[in-house]
């Protein structure tokens, strides 16, 4: 009897183990490299031979949303606060693009998610998984960092971080 109570934990242990790398994989939090080339910067990874996107020699950073995502909708305002801070410095250019409007908001004239934008958000997000960041066309993240602890001051500091590793490179 006991052998067999036994045996149940153990199942039940392994269960709950493949369930939790399930779960890790499915929402970004374990990142599987596609080619023994992906590293980690912070919560973000990147593809180490990649170089950073620039327009006009600034980076390009990006977050693709949408309005209905409770994920998106927690990390919005900290994001555009600090992309609209880099902006008005010239030091980046940044897009955040919300999916089912298809607005930049922060270009409140932007209605229509380019083409080439969309491609870009397939190419990081091949699942269409929101939030989708990508600095740089080289570092990204599915999901938010630090929305587990509720700390949108650790995010703001990442994406502080990430700017200026793109500003370096």
């Amino acid at each position: 009897m006991e052998t067999k109570k036994i045996g149940i934990v153990i199942g039940v242990a392994v269960i709950a183990v493949v369930l939790i790398a399930f779960m890790g994989i499915a929402t970004g939090f374990f990142v599987l490299p596609n080619n023994g080339d992906v590293k980690k910067f912070g919560t973000f990874s990147y593809q180490e031979n990649a170089t950073v996107e620039k327009i006009d020699g600034k980076p390009v950073v990006r977050l693709f949303s949408t309005t209905w995502c409770p994920h998106c909708i927690w990390i919005k305002e900290t994001f555009d606060s600090t992309m609209k801070e880099y902006v008005a410095q010239g030091k980046i250019v940044a897009y955040h693009w919300e999916i089912d409007t298809g607005a930049d908001t922060l270009n409140a004239a932007t209605t229509k998610i380019p083409d080439s934008e969309i491609a870009i958000f397939k190419k990081f997000s091949p699942e269409s998984r929101i939030p989708a960041f990508v600095f740089g066309g080289k570092y990204y993240r599915i999901g938010n960092g630090f929305e587990a602890e509720q700390d949108l001051a650790k995010e703001k500091a990442e994406f502080r971080a990430m700017i200026e590793q793109l500003l370096k490179e």
